[in-house]
């Protein structure tokens, strides 16, 4: 069993940190272009989601991982966790989100929040973005474990 210490060291904060502001400037775009712009929900996540897989990329190989003796293979298996990430996250589990705002305590609840940080936005829409941001959140998890143990994950020295 791995120890909490070593799950959450310098390369985890690393990797939260930029990932919050990947997160943040992404889902900001994608909302803006779902909710001022009326963009299509699948236009909006496919921008976002192009727009954070490339952020990603960029700043795991060059910054979070870049000390790291890792596969040379690395860009392959960054395309697979990416894939996999989005399969799971923002196709599956997107349906699973979109049957669950439908029910009548999560209507409420998000007419509560809505109520609170977008007065006057079209509540379908909404409720439509509030899916496609808990979508955004466990793609992010997914594809962190993904990158971590499986993309960036060091090798072996030769002796």
């Amino acid at each position: 069993m791995m120890k909490l210490k070593r799950i959450m060291d310098k390369t985890f904060w690393l990797y939260v940190g930029l990932g919050i502001l990947n997160y943040g400037i992404c889902n900001a775009v994608m909302l803006v272009l779902h909710l001022m712009f009326k963009v299509g929900t699948d236009a909006s996540l496919l921008i976002e989601f192009a727009m954070q897989t490339s952020i990603s990329f960029l700043l795991n190989r060059y910054v979070t991982f870049r000390d790291l003796n890792i596969s040379k293979l690395w860009p392959l298996k960054f395309a697979a966790s990416v894939g996999l990430s989005y399969l799971l996250a923002k196709v599956l589990l997107y349906k699973v989100f979109e049957y669950l705002i439908t029910l009548p305590f999560f209507v409420a609840l998000a007419d509560w929040i809505q109520g609170i940080v977008a007065k006057g936005t079209d509540p379908t829409l909404f409720r439509h973005s509030l899916v496609m941001l808990a979508c955004t959140f466990i793609y992010c998890g997914v594809n962190y474990v993904g990158q971590r143990y499986y993309v960036f994950r060091p090798q072996k020295e030769k002796a």
